[in-house]
């Protein structure tokens, strides 16, 4: 049975992501043309813009099933299906298996000017930040933000070197996702009633 219009478009569109995803992660965002694209494709530039019609529009496709997920994780905790401990878990892993492109786009400076608005970012890092502080309270949302940052780093800094002495961003394996976690969970309760941060100024004031 020969293939329909629709699914050879759809062949077509999926053979784009496919380049993008391997040129974004070689040469980043901003270094790469809608020309780069088409000839690893193997098609016009204006056989690519039918399929989509600028280089955004190609990012928002790749990251748009990945933020969908990212909301499902956050709507769960948010409703108290999970823990926050969930959560990080479940973060963790969607971002690990992602790794090296969302490494290679997160890191360009032109991905958050183009698409931080397109994708309506600001409402969705608030949304993470809620869950992740449990609380509106200043303080509950600075540790929020502060467990934030020891997520991002460990999940985009975490480069090897190959063989050959270059750097790779291989899969975290899961003892490097466990510590990760720990650390998260670790920032999350530093200095609540009874946090690792508490418990030790209270012992030490109690040897003073």
């Amino acid at each position: 049975m020969g293939r329909t219009a629709g699914s050879t478009a759809e062949g077509t569109r999926q053979r784009i992501l496919d380049a993008a995803t391997e040129l974004f992660e070689q040469r980043g965002f901003a270094g790469t043309s809608i020309r780069d694209l088409a000839v690893r494709v193997g098609m016009t530039k204006a056989a690519l813009y039918y399929h989509f019609p600028s280089k955004e529009e190609v990012l928002q496709a790749l990251l748009t099933p990945f933020m969908d997920d990212i909301d499902r994780i956050i709507a769960a905790t948010a409703a108290g299906q999970w823990s926050r401990a969930e959560l990080v878990k479940r973060l963790i892993t969607q971002m690990n298996e992602r790794g090296e492109f969302l490494n290679a786009v997160l890191s360009d400076p032109s991905v958050k000017h183009a698409m931080f608005e397109r994708l309506g970012m600001a409402n969705r890092v608030a949304s993470l930040l809620r869950v992740l502080a449990g609380s509106d309270d200043p303080t509950a949302l600075l540790r929020g933000r502060c467990a934030m940052g020891a997520l991002m780093s460990g999940l985009l800094h975490h480069d090897h070197s190959g063989p050959d002495g270059q750097p790779q961003r291989p899969l975290l394996t899961p003892d490097e996702q466990e510590t990760i976690c720990s650390a998260v969970l670790a920032v999350l309760e530093c200095g609540t009633e009874g946090g690792p941060l508490r418990t030790s100024l209270t012992a030490e004031r109690a040897s003073l």
